[in-house]
């Protein structure tokens, strides 16, 4: 994936989509604590804290690591 702006929030989103079903449930999967509009503000911050980064979330989820 590109990385020109909002590459991050495009490649979560999608991962979001993918393998867990949407939002609510890539949070309630983690035990992520946010939810409603709060999870958007949150998704990056619990993303870089639970996988180190964003390359490294997005790896974990197409099998690259």
């Amino acid at each position: 994936m590109s990385k020109t702006p909002g590459w991050d929030a495009k490649a979560i989103s999608d991962i979001a989509s993918r393998h867990y079903g949407g939002f609510a449930q890539m949070f309630e999967k983690h035990d992520w604590p946010e939810r409603g509009s709060d999870m958007m503000r949150k998704v990056q911050t619990r993303v870089k804290e639970t996988y180190g980064s964003i390359d490294a979330f997005v790896a974990k989820h197409d099998g690259k690591n």
